[in-house]
């Protein structure tokens, strides 16, 4: 699997630089007065080969990037701030990673609709849905394409039930061969068995009244921190970040950086 060595968020660094508008046309049109054409947003991207007027689209869509990156660095530099987006991006750059070591069918939460199910349910969900990312992947095209998320959750249900799934419209559209590999996958979600790994829920942060106080104070030194910085409060720590920081003052610095939800200077900012 190819690795990210390096990446360049152009949406964190007009942040960190504390613009309010920070999208890629904003920036284009603010520097370059140049109105970037949204002619294509709505235009199906998963065709291949991609038509010519997709593929100029394209290209004129990134023409300034690689100066829209160096105005954007020279401005992080003249305000100290280089080490913070080096730090931000390779944070990104971690979690890109990670994400793609981990793909979305591996994790039952990401599944909307898994809970509904019953265990068997749950399996076969979790063995078409590998197989339609597996699919998708070879075809070069999204996942929704072949089947909605919605058409899986169904097909799971019915197939639990021990009934027939090929009368389902999604399904009767499929190409024969598509349509074989599907049933392929249901059977062996089935001989899986019942699935027994129990969800991981997102944590719980009931804050006593010395942990309230904490964060009071916590969000009130980020508000000022960022407003003598002209900075967007969120961009240093969000509420929820504050509420862990406020639960576990002891050891949250080094569990948060570790788990790549905050940057050491964010950190630093905050006193932790």
């Amino acid at each position: 699997m190819p690795s990210t060595t390096k990446i360049f968020d152009t949406h964190i660094a007009a942040k960190l630089c504390g613009f309010d508008s920070v999208g890629y046309a904003d920036l284009v049109s603010l520097f370059f007065q140049v109105k970037l054409s949204k002619e294509h947003q709505k235009a199906d991207w998963s065709k291949r080969p991609l038509p010519t007027s997709l593929v100029h689209y394209t290209a004129k869509d990134v023409l300034y990037l690689e100066k829209l990156k160096d105005i954007l660095s020279k401005l992080l530099k003249s305000l100290g701030r280089s080490e913070w987006m080096e730090q931000s991006c390779e944070r990104i750059r971690r979690k890109i990673e990670k994400s793609l070591s981990n793909p979305p069918y591996k994790d039952p939460e990401r599944i909307e609709g898994f809970q509904r199910l019953d265990p068997l349910g749950q399996s076969i969900l979790l063995e078409i849905q590998r197989w339609r990312q597996e699919l998708a992947l070879s075809k070069g095209i999204p996942p929704f394409k072949i089947l909605k998320t919605e058409d899986l959750i169904q097909i799971s249900s019915i197939s639990s039930q021990g009934e027939s799934v090929l009368k389902i419209p999604a399904v009767k559209q499929l190409e024969k061969n598509t349509r074989y590999s599907l049933l392929q996958a249901i059977e062996k979600g089935k001989q899986n068995g019942p699935h027994k790994e129990p969800l991981v829920s997102k944590p719980f942060y009931f804050m006593d009244k010395e942990s309230s106080k904490r964060f009071e104070e916590l969000k009130n030194k980020r508000n000022k921190i960022a407003s003598s910085l002209g900075l967007d409060p969120g961009l240093i720590a969000s509420k929820a970040l504050l509420s862990e920081m406020a639960m576990d003052p002891k050891t949250i610095r080094q569990r948060l950086i570790e788990n790549d939800k905050l940057c050491p200077w964010q950190a630093e900012l905050l006193g932790l």
